[in-house]
C-alpha cells in the first residue's frame, strides 16, 4: 500500500508539470506521508521542507519487507522506474527492473537487493537526458472511448488524430510498435498505456483494409505521415475470397466480411448436414426466425455456402488470403486442421498492420533489424515483406513450437536472406543476452509485440486478478522489461 501510494504522488505530481529530479528529491527527502498539496508547494517555492506542517522534516518509508529482483551490475543505465509506471489498479505486478553494465565482459549475476532504511540510496540515470518538462499526458484516458465506434461509425477508420505529435523523447529509434487484436476494455487500454509513455491508442477497422472485421488497437512511436497500402491488396469480402460461392449465396444472408476467426470445429459437420437437410426440405423458403439462427450459427462458426443449400466451414487457405498471407502459410504435414485454425485466430491482418508499418520503408532503404515478440505466425515479418523492407535480421520470441515451424519455413521458402534466431521464451532474454543479440545484430532497428494471446482454461483467466479474456497482462509486462532494456542500450550507442 505504501509502495502505491508513493507511485499515486509521483504520478500526480508528474502530471502537474514536475520535472521527474524535482519529484523524486522531495519524495526522497520528505517521504508519501506529507500531502500532496504541501509537496508541490515546496517543489513550486524552491525550498522544500520550509512549507511542510510547520516545517518538520519527514523521513522517507522503510521498505524492509520487499525485495526487488535484479541483474547485478551498473547503475548508470538503469531505467527510470516512470518509464515502467505503476497505478494502484495494478495490484502488485511489474515488469523486473534490470540494471545494465556497460563493461562488454561483465557477468551478470542474480541478486535480492533490500531496500531498507539504512541501504544505501542511489539514483538510477534516467533513460532519457531532457528538459524539466513531464512526456507523460494522460488527456486521452478522460475520454471514454466507445469500443463499438470503428465497428459501427464510417467512413473514417481512425479514431486517434492522425496528425498526433509525440514527445522528441519518445518518437526517436529504436521504434516501436505494441498492437492488439482482442477486444479491452477503456481500463485495460489505460493501464498498457501507463506501461507505455502515456500513448493514445490507435484503433482501427480491418474491414477498410480486408475481409475481416475486426476492431484493433495499436500504441507506437512511429511517424504517421506518408502512410500508404500494401499491394496487390487482400480480398475486401468473402465472396472475393470465395468467388465460387457467388452463385450460391441467398440474398437474406447479408454477410460481407467475417466477424471474427473461429477455432471450433467439433460437431460442425454435423450441424451443416442438418441445416442442409432443413433448407432442402423446405425449399430454400425459411422463416424469419429460421434465417436469423442460421445467419448466427454463419457467424460465429464461419461457415459459407458451397452449393444449393450446402453449408461448410471455411477452409484455413481462404483465411490466410483474406489476413494477407501466402496460400497454405500454415500448411504442414504436422499441423491439423484445429492448428491451423487456433493459429490464425488471433493473428495480424497484414494489410492493416503493413499500412501502419510503411513508413519505416523510406527510413530504413536498406533494410532493418526486427526484435519481434509473440510474433506468431510471423505476421509483423510477411507484413513488412509485403511492404518490400529487407529484414537484414529477426529475433523472434514465441512459446509455441507449431507457430515457430510455420515462420522458420515462411523465412526458408521466400528466400530471405538476413538471419532469423527463434527464442522460446521471453524470459531467456536477460539484459546480457539482449546485449550480446546488440552486438551480434549493430542495433535493433524496430521492435514490435504482437498482443500476447492466452490460451488458458477459463478457471485460470477466472482466478487471475491480472488476466483478462484472451490477454495476459505478464507475459505485455515482460514485453515492456524487454523494450526499456533494448532502448536503453541503444541510447548508449547514440
Amino acid at each position: 500500500d505504501t509502495l502505491f501510494g508513493t507511485m499515486e504522488k509521483t504520478l500526480r505530481l508528474l502530471e502537474m508539470g514536475f520535472s521527474e529530479n524535482e519529484v523524486s528529491l522531495a519524495i526522497e527527502r520528505y517521504g508519501t506521508d506529507v500531502p500532496l498539496a504541501e509537496l508541490a508547494d515546496s517543489i513550486f517555492t524552491g525550498e522544500p521542507g520550509n512549507s511542510c506542517i510547520g516545517g518538520e522534516k519527514y523521513s522517507a518509508k522503510t521498505f524492509s519487507n520487499r525485495k526487488v529482483k535484479t541483474e547485478d551490475c551498473s547503475l548508470d543505465f538503469v531505467s527510470h522506474s516512470r518509464d515502467i509506471g505503476v497505478e494502484e489498479t495494478f495490484k502488485g505486478k511489474r515488469p523486473k527492473q534490470e540494471y545494465f553494465d556497460d563493461r562488454p565482459d561483465s557477468v551478470s549475476q542474480s541478486r535480492h537487493v533490500d531496500f531498507g532504511e539504512s541501504s544505501q540510496r542511489k539514483r538510477p540515470k534516467q533513460e532519457y537526458v531532457d528538459d524539466s518538462s513531464s512526456y507523460v499526458d494522460t488527456k486521452w484516458l478522460e475520454e471514454k472511448a466507445d469500443p463499438n465506434i470503428l465497428r459501427f461509425g464510417r467512413p473514417n477508420p481512425f479514431k486517434a488524430n492522425p496528425c498526433r505529435s509525440l514527445d522528441r523523447r519518445v518518437a526517436k529509434p529504436p521504434y516501436f510498435f505494441y498492437g492488439n487484436t482482442v477486444n479491452l476494455s477503456h481500463d485495460s487500454w489505460s493501464k498498457i498505456s501507463q506501461f507505455l509513455y502515456a500513448l493514445e491508442p490507435e484503433f482501427v477497422s480491418t474491414e477498410f483494409f480486408s475481409a475481416l472485421s475486426r476492431k484493433e488497437g495499436y500504441m507506437h512511436n512511429l511517424p504517421t505521415e506518408n502512410r500508404f497500402h500494401v499491394l496487390p491488396r487482400s480480398p475486401m469480402t468473402i465472396q472475393d475470397a470465395i468467388p465460387q460461392t457467388k452463385r450460391w449465396w441467398p440474398s437474406w444472408d447479408t454477410r460481407k466480411q467475417l466477424n471474427c476467426i473461429s477455432s471450433e470445429t467439433g460437431g460442425t459437420t454435423q450441424l451443416c448436414d442438418r441445416l442442409g437437410r432443413m433448407l432442402a426440405d423446405s425449399r430454400g423458403l425459411l422463416s424469419s426466425e429460421q434465417q436469423s439462427d442460421i445467419l448466427h450459427r454463419c457467424r460465429t462458426l464461419n461457415l459459407v455456402w458451397l452449393g444449393q443449400y450446402k453449408l461448410a466451414s471455411i477452409e484455413p487457405e481462404h483465411i490466410e488470403r483474406i489476413l494477407g498471407y501466402p496460400s497454405n502459410h500454415t500448411q504442414a504435414a504436422e499441423n491439423s486442421l484445429i492448428d491451423r485454425l487456433k493459429a490464425l485466430k488471433y493473428c495480424f491482418q497484414t494489410d492493416t498492420l503493413g499500412y501502419h508499418l510503411s513508413t519505416l520503408k523510406s527510413m530504413y532503404p536498406e533494410g532493418l533489424t526486427v526484435l519481434s515478440f509473440y510474433s506468431g505466425i510471423g505476421g509483423a515479418e510477411v507484413a513488412l515483406n509485403r511492404l518490400g523492407i529487407h529484414l537484414k535480421g529477426v529475433v523472434s520470441v514465441e512459446t509455441s513450437e507449431t507457430k515457430r515451424r510455420i515462420l522458420r519455413r515462411w523465412w526458408l521458402s521466400t528466400g530471405q536472406t538476413g538471419e532469423l534466431v527463434q527464442i522460446e521464451d521471453i524470459q531467456r532474454l536477460t539484459s546480457s543476452k539482449i546485449e550480446s543479440l546488440t552486438k551480434k545484430f549493430g542495433s535493433f532497428d524496430f521492435v514490435i509485440c504482437q498482443n500476447p494471446c492466452s490460451h488458458f482454461s477459463s478457471s485460470k483467466i477466472a482466478a487471475e486478478d491480472d488476466t483478462v479474456a484472451g490477454f495476459d497482462f505478464s507475459l505485455f509486462y515482460e514485453f515492456v522489461r524487454v523494450l526499456q532494456c533494448v532502448r536503453i542500450i541503444s541510447g548508449r550507442k547514440r
